[in-house]
C-alpha cells in the first residue's frame, strides 16, 4: 500500500529511484516487491522510459469498489438530468478521510468544461461537495477535521481561517446548498449539495462545476434549485424521506 500510495497526488509514473526516495525500503526489497505487483498485474513497467505506473487490476477492483455503493449506481439518472437543466458538469463524490472523491460525473456537452476525472480527490474545505458534506457535521467532527487539516491555498479565494470557514458551513447548512467560488480553482464555480441515506445519514454531495463567465454569481440562486432537487431525488432514491415529505403524505 505504501507503494501504491506514491503514485496518488498526480505521479502517474514514477520510477524506481523515485520509488526508493519516498519508502524507507532496501532497493531489493522493493525490487522484489515490485516484481510480485507486477505479476498481479497491480502495477505495470514502460520499458522504454523505466517507469512504473498503476496497473489495470487496480481499475479492475476500483470499479468493484464503486459498484458496491448503491449511490453511485442511483446518482447517474440524477446528474444526467441535472446536466441537461444547467448545462454543466455533474459530479457525485463521498468523503474519505479529510477529502472528496469523485465516484460519479456526467460530462457537460459545452466545449469550455471542467476537466475531472472519476477516482480524482481534493481537499473537501475548499470544494463544493466538500462543503455540503462538512456542514452538515456536528460542532465535534468539524474541530476534529480543523485538528487534522492544513487550510491550504490554492487560490487568492481559498479560505484559509478556520473561523471563517466555520461561518461559511452554517451558511450552507442554513440555505441548504454550498459554493465554492474560485477556491480550488482560477475562473471555476462549483454549486453543491448533500446527499442522505435511508437513515438520514450524509452519504455523499452532489454538485456542478462550469467557468465562471458561464456560472455567473446572479445565476447560482437559480442553479441552486436544480442541484438541490437533484440531490433530494437521488437521497429518495436510497430511501431517504425528509419531514417535509412525511408532512405532505399524511395529509
Amino acid at each position: 500500500m505504501q507503494i501504491l500510495n506514491c503514485f496518488s497526488n498526480g505521479n502517474q509514473e514514477l520510477r524506481f529511484a523515485d520509488l526508493s526516495a519516498q519508502l524507507d525500503l532496501h532497493k531489493s526489497t522493493l525490487y522484489r516487491l515490485l516484481e510480485a505487483m507486477r505479476s498481479h498485474g497491480l502495477v505495470e513497467l514502460d520499458g522504454t522510459t523505466g517507469k512504473y505506473y498503476p496497473g489495470l487490476k487496480l481499475f479492475e477492483l476500483g470499479m468493484l469498489a464503486v459498484e458496491r455503493l448503491d449511490v453511485g449506481k442511483s446518482a447517474i439518472p440524477a446528474l444526467e438530468r441535472l446536466v441537461e437543466k444547467t448545462g454543466e458538469t455533474a459530479h457525485l463524490c463521498v468523503l474519505d478521510g479529510y477529502e472528496v472523491v469523485y465516484v460519479a460525473k456526467v460530462e457537460s456537452k459545452q466545449t469550455l468544461r471542467m476537466p475531472s476525472n472519476v477516482g480524482h480527490r481534493n481537499p473537501a474545505y475548499c470544494t463544493g461537495v466538500g462543503k455540503a458534506i462538512l456542514a452538515q457535521m456536528s460542532e465535534e467532527e468539524i474541530q476534529a477535521y480543523l485538528a487534522q487539516t492544513s487550510l491550504q491555498a490554492f487560490t487568492k479565494k481559498t479560505i484559509v481561517l478556520p473561523a471563517e470557514l466555520k461561518r461559511q458551513l452554517k451558511e450552507v447548512q442554513a440555505r441548504g446548498y454550498s459554493l465554492d467560488d474560485e477556491e480550488i480553482s482560477e475562473g471555476l464555480r462549483c454549486v453543491g449539495a448533500a446527499v442522505r441515506d435511508h437513515n438520514g445519514q450524509v452519504v455523499a454531495a452532489i454538485s456542478i462545476a462550469g467557468p465562471t463567465l458561464r456560472l455567473t454569481k446572479n445565476k447560482i440562486s437559480e442553479l441552486a434549485v436544480y442541484v438541490k432537487e437533484a440531490a433530494n431525488s437521488i437521497s429518495e432514491q436510497l430511501g431517504y424521506r425528509s419531514t417535509r415529505h412525511l408532512k405532505v403524505a399524511a395529509r
